[in-house]
């Protein structure tokens, strides 16, 4: 009887307090937390561990596998080492689509700037590179690639990946653009092939 009692006290102290728990009005810094859980198929480093979020930055000649050397470039290479991954070790073919915060679905890559008070843009194409295949061009938001697998291990321990490195550029030279800083995101999707 005594541990029926404490329960209710014990339960009704925890609904107490969560009913007088108000929002934190004062403080020095806010930290605005999200979390992003990918599905079995993704992009991840080496070791297999996901790759969610990565800083890319456009520069001169930045890219020794830019298809120009007087764009903006840059590429995944000298930033990490990349997989498309899946967890299934019968997924042997994947479909990587790539889409531009900025740009509508079918519209050119682009990144935007408002440097002197007015919009400048620059667009830019985004392609991969893979061991003994041919570049892989993304021109407009919305693009998709096929690409083939290798199986690594067997069974539920087993995956599939493929390394490739994202090249980024812009498609015309650099000095014919507005000076000043640009910004853009792409989000990359990877899904099982049909």
């Amino acid at each position: 009887m005594k541990i029926k009692q404490l329960a209710f006290v014990v339960a009704g102290l925890a609904f107490s307090g969560a009913a007088l728990s108000a929002p934190v009005t004062n403080y020095d810094t806010r930290f605005n937390v999200t979390a992003e859980v990918p599905d079995g198929v993704l992009i991840t480093d080496p070791d297999g561990n996901p790759v969610t979020e990565l800083d890319i930055r456009l520069t001169p000649g930045g890219s020794g596998h830019a298809s120009a050397t007087n764009t903006m470039s840059a590429d995944t290479l000298k930033v990490k080492s990349l997989r498309l991954w899946s967890n299934n070790v019968s997924d042997l073919k994947v479909k990587l689509t790539l889409d531009d915060q900025y740009a509508s679905t079918g519209s050119p890559f682009q990144l935007n700037s408002t440097t002197g008070g007015q919009l400048n843009k620059i667009p830019f194409t985004v392609a991969t590179i893979e061991s003994g295949a041919a570049k892989q061009t993304f021109v407009n938001s919305g693009d998709s690639k096929n690409y083939n697998m290798t199986a690594v291990g067997s069974g539920a321990t087993g995956h599939t990946e493929k390394e490739v490195a994202f090249v980024f550029e812009s498609t015309s030279a650099y000095n014919t653009y507005a000076s000043g800083g640009y910004s853009g995101v792409v989000y990359a999707n990877v899904a099982v092939a049909p």
